[in-house]
């Protein structure tokens, strides 16, 4: 179902809080130094390359730390490549009782997983808590169906890890794929 012209512009230019660290919005908030300041964020996480093409494509707020991710919004592209980095920038962040905010271009497919992963990851969730949460805090989030795979995946081995770590058991190896196992 198409968007309505208002419905686009309130995707690219506000973002909603997930949780007491974590804002997901579109890159015209990224941009807005007004939005910026008045939501105290200290950390955003971007999630496309830099573009002068968009209005704030390139843009830096002083004071604020940058991840910049090169990311496309393509079922097929292999997001989890830049998992590592986007954990370790939120945990930087959370450490440093940070607000970060989390950016595509529009805030619905590629910032909406990240934060599901930040959820699953770090908070503890399960993938059907931390996707009712964020689509209650972002209405618009839709994530592609091939990030949703992703996130199916890595939360079938967040489960499989710490349930081996609440019976006293090391990791093992697992699927194809998995922790210890064959890629």
């Amino acid at each position: 179902m198409a968007r309505t012209p208002r419905e686009d512009a309130e995707a690219w230019g506000t973002s909603h809080r997930v949780d007491e660290y974590v804002h997901v919005g579109g890159y015209l908030a990224a941009a807005h130094p007004a939005h910026v300041r008045a939501r105290g964020i200290t950390h955003i996480l971007k999630l496309f390359a830099d573009d002068p093409s968009y209005p704030g494509g390139q843009h830096r707020h002083p004071g604020v730390e940058y991840l910049v991710v090169a990311a496309d919004d393509a079922p097929g592209y292999p997001l989890e490549r830049h998992f590592v980095a986007c954990l370790a920038f939120f945990q930087k962040a959370v450490r440093a009782r940070g607000q970060i905010l989390l950016h595509c271009h529009m805030g619905i497919s590629r910032a909406p997983t990240i934060a599901m992963l930040y959820l699953i990851v770090l908070r503890g969730f399960a993938l059907p808590q931390a996707w009712r949460l964020v689509k209650s805090r972002r209405p618009m989030a839709n994530p592609n169906p091939g990030f949703l795979a992703i996130l199916v995946d890595v939360d079938a081995r967040v489960r499989r890890l710490r349930a081996e770590k609440k019976r006293g058991r090391p990791p093992g190896p697992g699927p194809a794929g998995g922790p210890g196992g064959p890629r």
